[in-house]
């Protein structure tokens, strides 16, 4: 079996919607990839895939989760979450971790279906639940339109702590060091102890946040609706500064998706219907690609030296990461939002109407 890499899961939310964290992958994208097989759920699926244990894992918004074998798409798992669901999810070690459009977060057994736990909270869960360990303890962030950011136990359920915001939360939280940095509705990045619960810093943004930020080294990235990308440096767990990498060019709005960032660079998808590289160090563009179609929620993936980008409007391409250059287009004709999984020689594209496209190589 064709081992795949998992990519980090997105968040997928109604109205005012949580995405994923831009993913950076070793895996190798195939050199002319074409369409291997595909599964057509006709039921509207807007959380992005992920890899486990030989499958491609999807779930529909009415919790109807799939997995289907990597390398020909027919189903081994079916399971019934019997709620509604839109965020994405999380697994480990055979637990489903996942939040519920009713508000409840459970942690489900992969091997037989059965629930180990569920915790309620008063409000949707927009994203998956985050797993981490802090100072040796595993803790389980999630947030929920009831304006509390938990963290619950992900052996028990139990509330180990909450902290009250002044909007719905949309993202899942990042990590630096022991503390998890998160956005919302409200316009604010928080920042906040992950062993005590307490507040640790704040900053306040010119919109309101859509998306989770990216933690790389002592820097965050965070995006907001309004189109500005900012850089926070975090030093003794405070933002000790921020600047704009990226100011807004007009009034359109609408910065949905999440940066990918390297050591040196800063990849983008704008409003403006633009790929985007930008000099990490001074925030000077390298380059920019204009795209077929809105650019929407999904966030690009860079494999290796290649970047693969999905727009709303269905059409999927991958670029050269040093120059931007298209190598390679493919239009589905749905609706995407989720972010693409990407395998050693292979990637799998998920449609808002449920249809989920494996690309590879036929003859490897």
């Amino acid at each position: 079996m064709r081992h795949v890499f998992l990519i980090y899961v997105a968040l997928i939310l109604t109205g005012c919607r949580a995405l994923p964290e831009g993913a950076v992958t070793h895996a190798e994208l195939p050199e002319h990839p074409q369409l291997l097989w595909e599964h057509r759920h006709e039921v509207r699926t807007v959380a992005s895939p992920l890899a486990y244990n030989g499958m491609i894992l999807f779930c529909d918004k009415h919790g109807e989760m799939k997995g289907l074998d990597a390398d020909t798409g027919e189903e081994q798992l079916y399971l019934a979450l019997g709620s509604d669901m839109e965020a994405s999810f999380t697994i480990e070690d055979s637990t489903l971790y996942v939040g519920m459009i009713d508000g409840r977060v459970r942690a489900l057994s992969l091997t037989d279906g059965s629930e180990r736990w569920s915790y309620e909270t008063e409000g949707q869960i927009a994203a998956a639940p985050q797993l981490t360990a802090i100072n040796g303890q595993r803790r389980l962030f999630v947030g929920s339109y009831d304006n509390y950011m938990y963290t619950l136990s992900p052996e028990t359920g139990k509330l180990i702590h909450r902290v009250e915001t002044g909007y719905y939360i949309n993202g899942a939280v990042a990590l630096w060091q022991n503390y998890a940095l998160f956005g919302g509705c409200d316009a604010w990045v928080r920042m906040v102890d992950g062993t005590t619960g307490e507040p640790a810093d704040s900053l306040k943004l010119d919109a309101y946040i859509p998306a989770s930020p990216v933690v790389v080294g002592n820097q965050a990235y965070v995006a907001d609706y309004g189109g500005d990308v900012y850089e926070l440096t975090l030093t003794d767990g405070h933002i000790a500064s921020h600047r704009k990498l990226l100011a807004a060019t007009d009034d359109d709005g609408g910065m949905l998706s999440v940066p990918v960032v390297t050591d040196d660079a800063v990849f983008l998808l704008t409003p403006n219907r633009r790929l985007v590289c930008l000099n990490r160090r001074d925030g000077q563009e390298r380059w920019h690609v204009a795209l077929k179609g809105e650019t929407g929620e999904s966030s690009p993936v860079l494999a290796g030296e290649r970047l693969l980008v999905c727009t709303k409007t269905g059409v999927v391409t991958i670029h050269d990461a040093s120059t931007g250059q298209q190598l390679w287009e493919y239009e589905t004709g749905e609706q995407l939002i989720a972010q693409p999984v990407v395998g050693e020689d292979r990637f799998y594209i998920q449609t808002a109407r449920g249809t989920l496209l494996c690309f590879g190589e036929k003859e490897k």
